[in-house]
């Protein structure tokens, strides 16, 4: 198993090498557990055949099952421990096995017997092929066991006919070639499929990071539309309805805030509160609005509250569901031309709801959908990533309603 090390274990490279290397020890194992089932099928032919009336008288063919049993619980063994000892374990007990059954059936043995040894050399010691074809050491050692188990077989003359095809040797070497060629498909196959899951893994890094700088991007909009856009929204009507130190104050902080921003750092101030950057996870809920409520008093918009006062919601979902509430109550402000609006919060057991009304101006809302920004992101992109919807009522004299709905 690879070890990769001075790297981060969050790293996401490091992550794709390390599933690649997990696949690469799957293979070995498919490859380990396809060796005792050939092994298996090897010693189960054998079985049969020696079961076959003739094959070996019955002391003998009970030492013979003996030595099939040895031989199978080695082949468990390979699957559940590969190793090399296995390979060894399996080579040893199938030699023993061999000779057993050699002695078992005599020194002429009839056709079953025959079948019976063939299959012992061919798959039930063959197996091994299918996990000795990695390296050139490995090969050596597939030599190595093709020689002796043909060599052995040829030795007992368990031959199943005159035609050379029915030679013990050919079908010995039959049985490895066919594991052989299966382990040398699992070995070169390998290489390919990593290479795939390398690309695809390549692919979906360069999306993701696409996907988070995205996400980044509308963060980063949110925030400045939320503190700074909105300290110079009020600069430009002259700071009318805001207290001066207020104004001063908000500024400072949001000097701050762009200082930060252009340094690299990563701030998440949650509100803006009294002009004033405040973290609502860490108040009630009531106090959060008492906060919000104070707020647009200083600013000259009376905002009536209605409804539930507390929302069952976590943290950091109550906390977006603030933030958009209060950039709807800001657009009255801003927009409306009055100064009361209605907030009116429910939380049926299903779905928390707030709902924003003013008797102001109002607006067209598919025009206003498509050409601001500030909306679109600080109230309906902030509920969507929370799982909720926005509706939008209004129409120009008529004032605006708006629908802000989370699931729990």
């Amino acid at each position: 198993m690879s070890v990769w090390r001075g790297t981060d274990a969050s790293d996401p490279a490091r992550r794709q090498f390390e599933s690649v290397d997990r696949f690469s020890i799957q293979q070995s194992h498919l490859a380990y557990r396809m060796a005792r089932t050939f092994g298996f099928s090897g010693v189960l032919g054998a079985a049969i055949a020696l079961s076959i009336p003739g094959a070996a008288s019955l002391p003998e063919y009970l030492w013979s099952i003996a030595s099939l049993a040895l031989l199978a619980v080695t082949h468990v063994l390979l699957a559940r421990h590969p190793h090399g000892l296995a390979v060894v374990a399996v080579y040893a007990a199938g030699i023993v096995c061999l000779a057993t059954v050699g002695i078992a059936t005599g020194p002429t043995p009839n056709a079953s017997a025959s079948a019976a040894l063939v299959m012992i050399a061919g798959w039930g010691v063959g197996c091994i092929g299918a996990v000795l074809s990695s390296t050139w050491a490995q090969v050596i050692l597939l030599a190595y066991g093709v020689i002796t188990t043909a060599t052995i077989t040829t030795l007992l003359e368990a031959d199943l006919g005159e035609e050379p095809a029915l030679s013990a040797p050919v079908l010995v070497g039959l049985g490895w070639a066919v594991t052989t060629v299966f382990g040398l498909w699992l070995t070169r196959a390998s290489p390919r499929v990593m290479r795939r899951i390398s690309s695809i893994g390549y692919t979906y890094l360069i999306e993701r990071r696409a996907s988070e700088a995205e996400a980044q991007r509308h963060r980063d909009a949110r925030l400045l539309h939320d503190t700074a856009l909105a300290t110079l929204t009020l600069l430009a009507h002259g700071g009318r309805g805001v207290d001066e130190a207020a104004m001063r104050d908000q500024a400072v902080s949001d000097r701050d805030l762009l200082r930060r921003l252009r340094e690299g750092e990563s701030p998440a101030p949650r509100s803006s509160g009294a002009y004033t950057l405040t973290h609502t996870a860490e108040l009630q809920l009531n106090g959060t609005l008492e906060a919000v409520k104070a707020r647009f008093a200083s600013s000259g918009l009376d905002v009536a509250w209605h409804g539930s006062g507390q929302l069952g919601l976590e943290h950091a979902r109550l906390e977006a569901f603030i933030l958009a509430l209060t950039e709807c109550v800001e657009n009255v402000r801003r927009h409306a031309g009055v100064d009361e609006a209605h907030v009116t919060l429910s939380d049926d057991g299903t779905v928390v709801r707030g709902v924003v009304t003013d008797a102001g101006a109002g607006f067209d809302p598919d025009a206003v959908g498509r050409s601001s920004l500030g909306f679109q992101q600080s109230v309906i992109a902030r509920v969507q990533d929370i799982g909720g919807t926005v509706r939008v009522f209004s129409a120009p004299g008529a004032g605006t309603t708006v629908v802000l709905e989370v699931p729990k």
